[in-house]
C-alpha cells in the first residue's frame, strides 16, 4: 500500500505564523502573502497536494456518504484553482467491509482522468501538503480490496482527487464479493488483459496439532512450445492475517494423504508470506501445464488470506523467421532475434550458416544468415520447410518456402 510518504510542501501554519508577528496596520498584506505562498504547495507524489481549498484537509473532518453496496453513486469534483496544484474532494464515500475472506470491489468510472485514493479506518487527509491515504492517489478505473493485512472488518475512505483545471463528473460502485464456495477458480493462461488478480478466502479454525487446506484451490495453466515462443508466466504471492502455507500441485489437487500434504512445490517461511512462480518452457512436445494452488492453516484460530496472481508476459516477441529467398546462388534467411551463432534448418536438416550482420527491420533490426549454394539443393518448385536453431537454444517456428520456377 501507498502512504505517499517522501513528499514535500511548505506548511501554511508555520507560515501564517510568522505573517501573524507583523502586526495589524498589515493585515491586507499579510493576507495576500499567504495566498501566495500556499500558492506554491506541491507535493512530489504522481498527483499533488491542492492548495487553499484543501489546506484544512487534515484539521478538518470531511463530510462522507455512506456507499450502499452494488448501487451506483454519481459525483463530481469541482476544477482545481492553480494549474499543478491538485484538490482532494470535500465529500468522501465510505463503505463497510466485513472482513472474513470477503472482497471489496471498486468501479470507478469519470468523464475525465481524475485521481483516487482510500484509506482504511478514517478518512483521506492532507497533512502538510502530503496526501496520506493507504492506496492512491492514482488513475484506476477499478480496485480490489484488501491485498495486504489486515483483512478483517474494517470501514474504508475512498476520496477523489483532482489534478485537471476542469470539473469532473464521476460513478462510483463498491461491491462486496462473499468468500470462496467453489471448490476450484480458473485464473487460466496469462494475459495482457490482466494486470492482477485478487482472491481472497478464509480457512476455519483448527484444533492443533492438526492443519486444514482451504476448501477452494486455485488453478493457473502455462503453455510449453517445440519452437521459439514469448515467455509468459504466473506469480503466485500470498498475503495473511496469520501465518499460513502455501502449496502447488501440477495436474492435479492439493490434497493430504496420512497426515501429509501431497504437493509439487510448498513455500512455508516463517512470516507466512509464501511466494509461487511458474513459467513457459521449450519442450520437445508441446503441451499445457496447469498447476492447483492451495493454502494451508495449522492456527488455532479463523485465518483470512489475501492471494495475488500476477501473469508476466515478455516485452519482446520471440525469435522468428520473416523472410527466405534465394539470392544468385545463396538462401537469405532474415528475422528477429536470430543471432549471429544460428544455424539454419532446412526440412530439419542444419546447413552451414554464415552470419551476415543486422539491417533495419519493420519493429526491430534483423538477422541475416546466408545458407551459400543452398540453390543446387532446392529444385524449382520445391517446396522446404525452413527454421532457425536460435543463440538461445530455441528453434523457431518453421517457415515455408517454394523456389521459384524461373
Amino acid at each position: 500500500m501507498k502512504d505517499s510518504k517522501g513528499q514535500t510542501s511548505r506548511d501554511p501554519r508555520s507560515t501564517a505564523g510568522v505573517i501573524g508577528r507583523v502586526g495589524r496596520t498589515f493585515a491586507t498584506s499579510a493576507c495576500l502573502l499567504i495566498v501566495m505562498l500556499c500558492g506554491n504547495m506541491v507535493s512530489e507524489s504522481r498527483s499533488h497536494t491542492p492548495s487553499l481549498g484543501v489546506s484544512n484537509a487534515g484539521r478538518v473532518q470531511p463530510a462522507t456518504e455512506s456507499l450502499v453496496p452494488g448501487e451506483p453513486k454519481a459525483g463530481s469534483i469541482t476544477a482545481t484553482l492553480n494549474p499543478g496544484i491538485c484538490l482532494l474532494s470535500d465529500k468522501q464515500y465510505t463503505i463497510q467491509y466485513p472482513g472474513g475472506g470477503s472482497k471489496l470491489s471498486l468501479e470507478f468510472h469519470a468523464d475525465y482522468p481524475v485521481n483516487l485514493a482510500v484509506r482504511r479506518n478514517v478518512p483521506v487527509s492532507n497533512e502538510g501538503g502530503k496526501i496520506v491515504a493507504d492506496f492512491g492517489p492514482t488513475i484506476v478505473s477499478g480496485l480490489n480490496l484488501p491485498s495486504n493485512p489486515p483483512l478483517d472488518a474494517a470501514t474504508y475512505y475512498i476520496a477523489v482527487v483532482n489534478c485537471a483545471a476542469r470539473a469532473i463528473s464521476f460513478t462510483l460502485t463498491a461491491n462486496l464479493i462473499g468468500p470462496p464456495n467453489a471448490d476450484r477458480i480458473d485464473l487460466g493462461f496469462p494475459s495482457l488483459d490482466i494486470f492482477e488478480r485478487l482472491e481472497l478466502g478464509s480457512i476455519p479454525m483448527t484444533e492443533p496439532p492438526n492443519c486444514s487446506l482451504s476448501r477452494t484451490q486455485y488453478t493457473v495453466s502455462v503453455s510449453d512450445s517445440a519452437f521459439c515462443d514469448t515467455p509468459s508466466g504466473w506469480t503466485v504471492s500470498l498475503r495473511g492475517d496469520q501465518s499460513l502455507n502455501l502449496y502447488a500441485r501440477l495436474g492435479q489437487r492439493v490434497a493430504v494423504e496420512d497426515g501429509k500434504v501431497v504437493a509439487d512445490f510448498e513455500s512455508k517461511p516463517p512470516e507466512g508470506n509464501g511466494v509461487f512462480s511458474v513459467g513457459s518452457a521449450t519442450a520437445a512436445t508441446a503441451g499445457v501445464r496447469t498447476y492447483f494452488i492451495a493454502v494451508e492453516s495449522c492456527n488455532p484460530n479463523a485465518a483470512n488470506y489475501a492471494l495475488t496472481f500476477k501473469p508476466y508476459i515478455g516485452d519482446l516477441p520471440s525469435p522468428s523467421i520473416n523472410s527466405v529467398f534465394l539470392e544468385n546462388k545463396n538462401l537469405i534467411v532474415m528475422g528477429y532475434f536470430l543471432g549471429p551463432s544460428s544455424t539454419v534448418l532446412i526440412d530439419g536438416n542444419p546447413q552451414r550458416t554464415k552470419y551476415a550482420g543486422s539491417v533495419p527491420g519493420r519493429f526491430f533490426t534483423e538477422d541475416v544468415l546466408i545458407v551459400k549454394k543452398a540453390r543446387r539443393n532446392i529444385e524449382q518448385g520445391q517446396s522446404v520447410t525452413v527454421n532457425v536453431k536460435t543463440d538461445s537454444g530455441c528453434t523457431t517456428h518453421p517457415f515455408g518456402f517454394v523456389r521459384p520456377t524461373n
